[in-house]
């Protein structure tokens, strides 16, 4: 029976479109509104009133729309304040830097919650902290959106570092904290830092300047690997010459991103002779709560002594 070449493609585009349904159709947070540009609520994490960036989509590249990320910095003082940078979740396919400030997404569904989990930023900068919230160019399929994302992620670094002096930020304290996709993408910046990658991008600009983070804090994000040989983390341990600490959180009941992943992360970094801390939260799935509601103190200590503070 002869089967002409239109019909095999046919059917390929058809298997292939089934395949990216299902795929945007798990992901956690399809839910999330397109314009995060109106809060929902008027209070963010922990009841403190929404901030507003001090400066809002500044631009760390011009390949893409993407590349612009808001910078949220603590009244001024004699000192260089030190920098945490928030990467958001979303599979390397969506959500948004503006996500950070808020805390109501509305009710969870059957499936899980679509709150996001974020930093409050209001405590951060009361204690001295600059905060910086990326946006990054985002892709239909995780694995091959995950390489851009990246590079776009040191190429922020660079531009914070080569703009400290105008920022007042201090070029030797920075921490990269993401959650899910966002923790992963950390977590590629803190172990790539102080070595050329794939993910250096001269065009992208300030090629002179490190893209090293002092610190890395991932919640439910600690993958290994996201399928490609690239996106392999414990790739890049054994040529990297100083590797930051690493706090890590997830949840024993999540399943996007295994307890047994970070656990797996956890052992790699700590034969490579990273400070690593990995906390399992009973009963917590992906996105969930209990994060906010626990993880926030730890990480402000974790912060505070991994940057000198």
């Amino acid at each position: 029976m002869y089967i002409s070449r239109s019909r095999i493609l046919l059917c390929f585009a058809a298997i292939a479109c089934l395949a990216a349904f299902y795929y945007w159709h798990r992901l956690p947070y399809r839910r999330l509104p397109r314009d995060n540009s109106k809060p929902s609520s008027m209070l963010g994490p922990g009841g403190h009133p929404l901030l507003r960036p001090t400066f809002a989509d500044l631009p760390y590249a011009d390949r893409s729309p993407f590349e612009r990320l808001d910078l949220y910095l603590p009244a001024p003082s004699k000192r260089m304040a030190p920098l945490v940078i928030w990467i958001h979740g979303g599979a390397f396919t969506e959500g948004d830097k503006t996500s950070m400030p808020r805390s109501d997404f509305g009710p969870p569904h059957h499936d899980g919650t679509y709150q996001v989990q974020v930093p409050d930023v209001g405590l951060l900068t009361g204690n001295g902290y600059a905060v910086a919230s990326l946006n990054y160019r985002l892709g239909f399929i995780m694995p091959m959106a995950a390489v851009p994302a990246i590079s776009d992620g040191k190429a922020a670094v660079r531009f914070l570092r080569a703009n400290a002096a105008k920022y007042s930020l201090d070029p030797g304290k920075f921490a990269a904290w993401g959650n899910s996709a966002g923790g992963f993408m950390a977590a590629m910046l803190g172990v790539t830092g102080d070595q050329p990658s794939p993910f250096d991008d001269p065009a992208l600009g300030n090629s002179d300047v490190s893209s090293a983070v002092q610190a890395v804090v991932i919640w439910f994000g600690a993958a290994n690997h996201l399928g490609r040989d690239v996106l392999s983390i414990p790739r890049y341990l054994p040529t990297a010459k100083v590797l930051p600490p690493f706090l890590m959180a997830n949840g024993d009941a999540d399943d996007v991103v295994s307890a047994e992943n970070a656990r797996k992360l956890n052992a790699d970094l700590l034969a490579a002779g990273a400070k690593s801390t990995l906390t399992i939260l009973p009963g917590a799935g992906h996105e969930d709560p209990a994060f906010m509601a626990t993880q926030m103190g730890p990480t402000f200590i974790f912060l505070d002594r991994a940057l000198g503070r």
